[in-house]
């Protein structure tokens, strides 16, 4: 089969989409197939169309992924024939989450396009106790369909810490993915670390749009009203406007950086 995929820049959360039809038991291995080739890219997405025609994407791993949504729309854009200065609405079906999510589209040129996504309320978000050196430790994990984030405090892990508790918390909470939020400067800069086990991958992305998103929702509903936040992350800057009752509008850029090929045996 020949693999072909879109390399997207989401705020450096380099992204591949695959318009091939591959098949959803042999996702994880094509999409490490791509990612061998592009070192780069930390995450793989499939874009087709659903039954009636709806735009669809599927990630590696089952998993959400809010980046990954935005460039698909953007790719679905591209399909339509959107112009420079133009703006689009795709709603957009999304793995790991069972209603659709409305992305904004504007094109800014040939290549960049800023959106803003309706992203899916989380199922819930709540103090999960959680084994740690040989104890507990209470820790606010928030839910999503297909992703969960913990919000840690500063100083409670290394990066080498984090790379090994993230895989058995994971488990523990029984998750299709699970994310990492490690402060950094202060509790609105961040460094994502995100497990995916379906896809088995553990990437320090360089951004993370749905752990954006947790993190917005956490902070509204603690502290009770609504908040726009500017979250800094290795890859650049994300935007989430969260209120308390669950509305949350991710705003970010992604740029199409190349298109690629390659040869792909299922196995």
């Amino acid at each position: 089969m020949n693999l072909r995929y879109y390399l997207f820049d989401p705020t450096k959360n380099v992204t591949a989409l695959s318009p091939a039809p591959v098949a959803p038991e042999a996702r994880p291995a094509a999409a490490m197939k791509i990612m061998q080739k592009e070192p780069a890219c930390e995450q793989v997405g499939f874009v087709y169309r659903g039954e009636n025609g709806e735009p669809c994407l599927a990630m590696a791993g089952g998993e959400f992924c809010g980046n990954a949504s935005m460039s698909a729309a953007a790719l679905f854009c591209k399909e339509k024939g959107i112009a420079p200065g133009d703006t689009q609405t795709i709603r957009l079906r999304v793995s790991g989450t069972n209603t659709p999510v409305e992305v904004r589209v504007t094109m800014e040129n040939n290549e960049c396009f800023l959106c803003t996504v309706s992203m899916p309320e989380p199922e819930r978000i709540s103090e999960e106790q959680l084994p740690l050196n040989g104890t507990s430790v209470s820790l606010p994990v928030v839910f999503f369909p297909g992703i969960a984030h913990i919000i840690p405090p500063e100083g409670l892990l290394t990066p080498l810490q984090a790379e090994k508790m993230i895989k058995q918390w994971c488990a523990a909470l029984g998750v299709k993915g699970l994310g990492l939020m490690l402060p950094m400067k202060d509790p609105f800069s961040i460094r994502p670390l995100v497990y995916i086990p379906e896809a088995d991958t553990l990437f320090w992305e360089s951004s993370c749009a749905s752990g954006t998103t947790a993190l917005g929702a956490y902070h509204a509903r603690k502290k009770g009203k609504a908040l726009d936040l500017d979250v800094r992350q290795p890859g650049g800057m994300l935007h989430i406007a969260a209120s308390p009752d669950g509305e949350l509008l991710l705003t970010g850029a992604t740029a199409l950086i190349k298109e690629g090929n390659l040869q792909f045996v299922a196995p």
